[in-house]
């Protein structure tokens, strides 16, 4: 009998509970899903060159350099560059973060070579990492991350790219995913540090390629690549010099591609 009694009251204060909210039933689970920016700029090149079938391009103007550096060599300090973008979570949401996919591209290798990418580093910051009143929320520069890298379907190229140099001009793109433990972030604005770690003798060139201007929000840009042992930051794809590809007007601010996925809590 006491046993029984005491259920009744259990469930009637669980009752009154709910019925004053103070147990707030309110909050959904979704899967979480986001992508910064659009990469491809379609099938066809702004000159008619169709994209190979199955694939698409994301072209930038001739001359531009269009790519972040992410070297981390461990053989030289002088060869050690990070790249760092951020991310807003809306208010009244929390993500339990499983995954970051980042986007990166050889531009001395052809599009069908092997990557040699098998260590990616990453660190969570709760403002700009180049500030010094940013705190680092989640990582760091030496516990490798890296999950996969797979071939996307996307070509970079530029405007003048025909079908006669398609294969020496058109980079294949790939996407490189994490595995992601124990990040949990509230509502606000973050900024992710990230770089590709390499050995002796690996294949190291590897970039981040930036957004074209085409499909994407210009006035939003403010990705940016930064030299560690200097202290030098690169914001924007200031082209280089070829008498037969001069440098675009004007220089385009940088922006990175990337996506997270995981779980979302909406209060």
């Amino acid at each position: 009998m006491r046993n029984y009694l005491f259920i009744l009251i259990i469930s009637a204060f669980a009752t009154s509970c709910a019925t004053d909210g103070l147990i707030d039933d309110s909050k959904r689970e979704e899967a979480l899903s986001y992508k910064n920016g659009t990469l491809s700029t379609g099938k066809v090149s702004t000159t008619g060159l169709n994209a190979p079938a199955g694939f698409e391009f994301s072209e930038i103007p001739a001359g531009s350099e269009g790519m972040l550096y992410a070297l981390y060599l461990n053989w030289t300090e002088d060869a050690r560059h990070t790249v760092s973008d951020d991310f807003i979570i809306p208010q009244n949401e929390s993500w339990k973060i499983e995954n970051f996919s980042f986007f990166i591209m050889n531009p001395d290798i052809l599009p069908n070579s092997v990557s040699y990418i098998k260590t990616l580093v990453l660190e969570i910051y709760d403002g700009d990492p180049k500030l010094s009143t940013s705190k680092k929320v989640y990582g760091n520069m030496n516990d490798n991350l890296f999950k996969s890298i797979t071939a996307t379907n996307i070509y970079r190229v530029n405007h003048l790219t025909t079908s006669s140099t398609m294969n020496q001009q058109a980079k294949l793109v790939y996407k490189v995913d994490t595995s992601i433990k124990d990040l949990n972030l509230q509502s606000g604005r973050y900024w992710y540090k990230m770089t590709l770690r390499f050995n002796y003798g690996d294949d190291w060139f590897w970039c981040v390629p930036r957004l074209p201007v085409t499909g994407n929000d210009v006035n939003t840009f403010n990705a940016y690549f930064r030299i560690e042992n200097t202290g030098d930051i690169f914001t924007t794809d200031q082209g280089y010099t070829d008498p037969q590809t001069p440098v675009q007007p004007p220089n385009v601010k940088y922006e990175t591609p990337f996506e997270i996925t995981g779980i979302k809590t909406i209060n």
